[in-house]
């Protein structure tokens, strides 16, 4: 693979083998090395340097990896970032990784964090994991730019190894690291007495882990051929979401250089003294007595079994979020970009074409009740008040196939789309930012017309349980590689052979919009989905959510149903 691709991404052939074959002489390699090699001479402080074993041999700042090599990638599974938050370090920031003698086996994924949903169960506290991805022949010396990917998840489920970047990886000539953080009320709670029993502000523990995974980045990397000068934090929904808490957080200063938010909705988090009203009916929830002292409430909590605190966590039947009054996020990160008090680097940013039909589906349809001419009309009367019937003037039935389809782009506009342009405009006051939006009707799980909610990422973060692309989803998925990759390497979409996207300007709007016939320059998106009406609504900003039980609340399905068109 050439390195000329440095400066600018070519379009790839689709015909490049994605075959992953270990061969037996670098097996042969593998065995002799770590054989010869016994106990690992690397420090936390001096990392053997190099890699051995054809490359499968990688020695870390905590320790050497033996991972897997192809054809066309390599693959380092199960890193630990930091320590097991288990016991008195449950509801702590986390600690630094301990180091280890020998050579660890970093060829299967390790564990996901506690949770329940859509990527299944996991009672594991020790999750604080990593994986890194590598082109075949990278090397120490490499210099590639690298991607650290953040899944989304509604910050209740997800996990690092349900994403194989390869396309990415191949394709993009470049790294990319897969990150776990914990999830749910193991990541996100905040209790006064926790706030106690700690000296400190409480919360956004998943977010502390995304931090201390950045650092290990910053230390490590190189090793595996990545440049630590060059590292985009990229992620989904609330994946996404992370992003802009990144872009806000002091504590995250100086450990990225370029971000990508994908569908992160308003990227608006819970006010942490709202939090904490929610979450105290967690402590009764588990078990717990909340007017017990706060060192007696903490001991109790940290006692409970990771199912116990499933159990309770579904009792109390709320969304967990990042909160904000703490030192990693101490505002909101729209008030951050609309304040330049962000950390300032090059942002792209954007969504899919109809991102509310998956939700409005998985609540109406794919439980036997799809959204009538009345229901439509008593809920956007439970979301909107007084202001229903003007909301119903904008969303015609008749401009719709069915009800739920009217819905579902009120839900694409309010909580996706408008947000995402709002918080687009503020950045670009103050670093270069782009916009795109994924229009590919073929997409897998079309509902209504348009792409829906994560229909993206088969294209550029090989989704594990993801359909095969056809030739034309292919050719775009190259295209799409090629930019992101570009966007790692210099901070522009500027891919060779592309149309070169300008800065997003909101007085004069340039988009990059994803067809199914390729990418486009277009001017658009704000006109397609009402932005001018919803900022004229919405003039303090638009909300973190709507009332408990409307249809419009921001997504909170741990698992999306199979689809299927209306």
């Amino acid at each position: 693979m050439s390195r000329a691709k440095e400066t600018t991404s070519s379009l790839p052939s689709p015909e490049r083998s994605r075959r992953p074959a270990v061969t037996v002489f670098a097996l042969m390699l593998a065995v002799a090395g770590m054989l010869s090699m016994g106990v690992s001479s690397a420090t936390a402080d001096t990392p053997a340097p190099g890699s051995g074993a054809g490359g499968r041999i990688v020695h870390t700042m905590n320790g050497t990896v033996a991972g897997t090599t192809t054809d066309s990638y390599r693959s380092f599974e199960d890193i630990p970032f930091a320590k097991a938050p288990v016991g008195p370090l449950r509801w702590k920031p986390p600690q630094p990784a301990a180091s280890w003698s020998g050579v660890r086996d970093a060829t299967a994924p390790g564990p996901a964090c506690t949770q329940t949903g859509g990527s299944g169960t996991s009672s594991s506290e020790d999750c604080l994991n990593l994986n890194v991805w590598t082109p075949a022949d990278a090397h120490p010396g490499s210099k590639l730019p690298v991607a650290v990917w953040i899944y989304g998840g509604a910050y209740r489920s997800g996990s690092s190894s349900s994403y194989q970047p390869v396309s990415m990886v191949d394709q993009g000539d470049m790294l990319v690291v897969t990150i776990n953080y914990r999830l749910g009320a193991m990541g996100f709670l905040t209790l006064p007495q926790l706030d106690k029993d700690n000296g400190a502000p409480s919360g956004d523990y998943g977010l502390l882990d995304q931090i201390q995974a950045l650092h290990w980045v910053r230390q490590n990397v190189a090793q595996f051929g990545g440049d630590p000068s060059r590292v985009m934090i990229a992620g989904q929904s609330a994946g996404g979401e992370s992003v802009c808490t990144l872009l806000a957080s002091p504590k995250a200063a100086g450990l990225f250089s370029r971000a990508v938010v994908e569908s992160g909705l308003t990227c608006i988090e819970a006010d942490r003294k709202d939090a904490q009203r929610n979450d105290a009916a967690f402590v009764t929830d588990a078990g717990c007595d909340s007017s017990a002292a706060a060192a007696a409430v903490m001991a109790c909590l940290r006692h409970k079994s990771p199912a116990e605190i499933l159990a309770a966590q579904t009792a109390a039947g709320q969304i967990w979020y990042p909160t904000t009054q703490v030192p990693a996020l101490p505002e909101q990160a729209p008030v951050a970009f609309a304040t330049a008090a962000f950390n300032h680097v090059p942002v792209l940013i954007g969504t899919t074409g109809d991102e509310g039909a998956s939700f409005i589906y998985s609540a109406t349809d794919a439980v036997g009740k799809p959204v009538t001419a009345a229901t439509y009309r008593s809920d956007i009367q439970a979301s909107f008040g007084a202001t229903a019937p003007q909301v119903l003037d904008h969303y015609p039935l008749g401009d719709y196939s069915v009800p739920g389809a009217a819905e579902a782009q009120i839900k694409t506009d309010v909580a996706f789309t408008c947000p995402m342009l709002s918080n687009a405009a503020s950045l670009t006051a103050a670093v270069p930012t782009y916009v795109y939006e994924f229009r590919d009707t073929t997409a897998a799980g079309n509902i209504d017309g348009g792409p829906e909610h994560a229909a993206e990422l088969p294209y550029l973060w090989g989704t594990k349980d993801s359909a095969t692309l056809t030739d034309e989803q292919r050719q775009l998925s190259h295209a799409m590689i090629a930019y992101w990759a570009a966007f790692a390497r210099t901070g522009t979409l500027a891919a060779h052979g592309l149309p070169p996207v300008p800065h997003y300007a909101p007085a004069t709007p340039h988009e990059i919009a994803f067809n199914s016939d390729g990418p486009a320059l277009v001017s658009d998106t704000a006109r397609n989905h009402q932005c001018g009406y919803w900022d004229s609504y919405f003039t303090d900003g638009f909300p973190f959510h709507f009332s408990p039980g409307s249809p419009l609340t921001f997504p909170s399905n741990d698992q999306l149903p199979p689809r299927q068109s209306r």
